[in-house]
């Protein structure tokens, strides 16, 4: 079977800021590529993306790409906008409910502690918005997407768990929030076993 892969998601998986094949979805198609040269990519993640975004505008397109794996890695901007677990939680049922019929891989990742990131300290000294608040909300939302996980046995990649993921300021762009090139290759190296389980390389 040909190797259809289809990434669901935000600015990070649009490799917003970050040169052509820097990103994290780019970096993963390549390396799928190795394994099978006409392997196909269907990126849909943008700008700006929401768990409700990917379930109104990017999952029908998903569903008919037919795809055989299928990264969903989205959150972050839930989190921004001060969507409540609950609604996150509802849009990730949904989302799981249209994936599960194109019988697909399905890579989920949880979300970074954003806490951590120089976006966050600009929020707490500007807006009034705690570290600690933003790290409690992320806890929230994590558990929801270990529940989706776990409920329809997706590949998870914990990325809340990588604590140098959001440790390191030269993992971010200059706004303190989008992954720099660098932290797209760590994150990259962090995912890519899911994908390598989901697609194994052929024997030689």
């Amino acid at each position: 079977m040909s190797i259809t892969y289809v990434a669901l998601g935000d600015s990070a998986g649009a490799g917003f800021g970050v040169p052509a094949g820097a990103g994290y979805v780019a970096r993963v198609f390549a390396r799928l590529q190795t394994q099978q040269p006409a392997a196909r990519l269907v990126n849909l993640a943008s700008n700006g993306g929401t768990s409700q975004s990917v379930r109104e505008s990017q999952l029908e397109a998903a569903v008919a790409a037919r795809p055989t794996v299928v990264s969903l890695f989205i959150g972050g901007n839930d989190v921004w906008r001060g969507v409540e677990p609950p609604r996150f939680a509802r849009n990730l049922a949904a989302i799981a409910e249209r994936l599960d019929r194109t019988r697909s891989k399905v890579v989920v990742g949880t979300l970074p502690n954003l806490a951590h990131a120089p976006a966050a300290g600009l929020a707490e000294r500007f807006l009034g918005v705690a570290r600690g608040q933003i790290e409690a909300r992320i806890v929230e939302y994590n558990e929801r997407l270990r529940r989706l996980a776990m409920d329809h046995s997706y590949a998870l990649v914990d990325l809340f768990a990588a604590a140098q993921l959001t440790d390191h300021p030269e993992y971010f762009l200059a706004d303190g929030f989008h992954p720099s090139a660098v932290g797209h290759a760590v994150w990259f190296d962090r995912m890519w076993p899911a994908f390598a389980a989901a697609h194994p390389a052929p024997s030689p």
